[in-house]
């Protein structure tokens, strides 16, 4: 039985395009890559847990596969974004006597403030 869900015009509309492609609907991509998420996480070479742990600060990111590190690395990307107070983050980030890596036009570049 279809039932109907809230999505993001942002998502409907890159499945829209997405899915033109491959002769797809927007709601045939969606539960296209629905599947395909299933499967990766069934595998078990990626676990949304194990990336929640991560955020939680339960699990180091050494710990994580490959794949989890991208996505932990990209969601934490996403909520820095969205942060409220992004320039003091980003400001604690260079006074911080790690290298922290920053992008502009595309080029990624590293600092080490050495």
């Amino acid at each position: 039985m279809a039932k109907s869900v809230r999505l993001s015009d942002e998502l409907v509309n890159t499945a829209s395009q997405e899915g033109r492609f491959l002769k797809r609907s927007a709601a045939g991509q969606i539960e296209y890559w629905a599947e395909i998420g299933k499967l990766v996480e069934q595998t078990g070479c990626f676990s949304l847990s194990r990336i929640r742990s991560f955020q939680e600060g339960h699990v180091s990111i050494d710990d994580l596969t490959p794949d989890e590190r991208i996505a932990a690395s990209r969601s934490l990307f996403d909520q820095l974004a969205e942060a409220p107070n992004r320039e003091g983050v980003i400001n604690e980030l260079k006074n911080s006597e790690h290298p922290y890596y920053s992008a502009s036009n595309g080029q990624v570049t590293a600092s080490t403030d050495d």
